[in-house]
């Protein structure tokens, strides 16, 4: 097996072993925040976005091993994901915000999903939404390899980040910094692999 492909391994393992992070700081520890806006009332419970919700957890696996094996410029993933990670988790840990979820009466199977989402994660880790930051990330870097699909893959993405709020899952200032932090990221990502490349190309031997 080639140096390349143990790297993209490495890489990609450290990327989902970052997530058991987010489980460790999912509680409540010390002064929580909450970053809801008074018009939030307004939004709807609609149970149905649990689809798209669930949707993502596929979306990312997909998503990070298809650019780990087939994307030639694979660290810039790698540092977009962890950056986004770490970046998350910092503020996770310094500024910890909850929100307030839907009471779910109805037995229908979305709201069973749901009530099965609110069981195995904690409303904490609000701010910024995660959810949405690495879903932009993963839509950025499907429109950089595969522009064809642009425009449906944006509109499952969008369905992802509304899903948050629809689910009660976030609110909408989650929402608006975890899309700023993708985007950073994104870029991070991109402008980082560049001075790899360029450094490695400098110190190449004649």
């Amino acid at each position: 097996m080639s140096q390349d492909i143990l790297n993209r391994i490495a890489l990609t393992a450290l990327v989902l072993c970052n997530f058991f992070i987010y489980e460790v700081l999912n509680k409540q520890s010390g002064t929580v925040h909450v970053v809801k806006l008074q018009f939030e009332e307004q939004i709807p419970f609609l149970p149905f976005f649990s689809i798209p919700y669930i949707s993502f957890i596929p979306f990312l696996l997909i998503t990070i091993i298809y650019l780990a094996f087939f994307y030639k410029k694979y660290q810039s993933v790698f540092i977009s994901f962890l950056s986004c990670q770490l970046i998350a988790y910092l503020v996770y840990t310094f500024y910890q915000t909850s929100v307030s979820r839907a009471d779910i009466v109805s037995k229908d199977i979305f709201s069973t999903i749901v009530a099965y989402i609110y069981s195995v994660d904690k409303p904490y880790n609000c701010f910024p939404s995660l959810h949405v930051s690495l879903s932009m990330i993963c839509l950025l870097y499907w429109i950089k390899t595969s522009p064809v699909i642009k425009i449906p893959m944006s509109i499952f993405v969008a369905l992802i980040i509304l899903s948050t709020l629809f689910i009660k899952q976030h609110y909408v200032l989650d929402v608006m910094c975890g899309i700023i932090l993708g985007i950073l990221t994104f870029y991070i990502g991109q402008v980082f692999n560049f001075k790899f490349i360029i450094s490695n190309t400098t110190n190449k031997p004649p």
